[in-house]
């Protein structure tokens, strides 16, 4: 009897252990749900306070200046390279906060180096379609930017001038791939030029090339736009070769003496 009584006893505080065991686990695993969701719910906030800032971060890292009051003025191209003496096009268009374009507003156009290169605008003034025109003039080797401004809101070009090696594909149709090789060991650009057989006029298109590095380029594509038969003519910071495949064979490009 004394025996049933000690084991039942035994029982009890068994089970009762084994209870408050499993309780406590399950306090443990409720804790540690809440403490991982509330960790998770954190990380959320986090990683959306950085995905704002660096919205917020990529939305001023533009080449666009807005001030306030919100006029904007807007440069094309944003960077160009040129060759000692060449001359690039530069259209600004000026905006009001409601994105219309503001007739009569005066612009300045400020060369970081003059000895680089210079600005030549004939009417500072934006016309009625908010553009106004100039041109930037190669004058040394060198990097530098030039600044256009209405005294309040500015945007800037960065300007690259080489002593450039030209070339030139005296057949080129709109459709077909080109192919530009960089044999040496230096990064290089190249600014492919090409011109239709019309009066329109093509911008040309700049190609970072790393050291023995090829690419094949569409023009049509990399345009964003149907092109008719021309030529191209090639402007490198150093030796390239390419070419096309054309149904007579390779042609490839000419080397132009200056």
């Amino acid at each position: 009897m004394y025996a049933r009584w000690i084991w039942g006893l035994y029982l009890q505080v068994y089970l009762d252990l084994s209870i408050n065991s499993v309780i406590i686990c399950m306090c443990k695993h409720y804790i540690c749900k809440h403490y991982i969701s509330m960790r998770i719910s954190i990380y959320n906030m986090l990683f959306l306070v950085l995905l704002c800032c660096n919205i917020a971060i990529a939305e001023d890292d533009s080449n666009t200046s807005v001030a306030t009051g919100g006029d904007q003025i807007v440069v094309s191209p944003m960077s160009t390279m040129l060759d000692v003496s060449d001359t690039v096009s530069v259209n600004v268009l000026v905006l009001d906060e409601d994105g219309n374009p503001i007739e009569g507003r005066k612009v300045q156009i400020i060369p970081e180096d003059s000895q680089i290169a210079s600005a030549n605008i004939s009417n500072a003034v934006s016309d009625e379609s908010g553009y106004v025109s100039f041109y930037i003039l190669g004058k040394q080797q060198g990097n530098s930017t030039v600044t256009v401004t209405d005294g309040v809101v500015s945007s800037q070009i960065d300007v690259a001038i080489r002593d450039l090696i030209h070339y030139i594909l005296p057949y080129f149709s709109g459709d077909m791939q080109l192919s530009v090789i960089n044999p040496t060991e230096e990064l290089n650009y190249i600014k492919i030029q090409f011109y239709e057989n019309s009066e329109r006029y093509i911008e040309p298109v700049v190609v970072r090339l790393e050291a023995k590095e090829m690419k094949s380029l569409t023009l049509s594509e990399e345009l964003d736009t149907a092109l008719k038969d021309g030529w191209v003519e090639i402007h490198s910071t150093d030796l390239v070769f390419g070419g096309i495949w054309t149904s007579k064979g390779y042609l490839s490009f000419k080397k132009i003496e200056k």
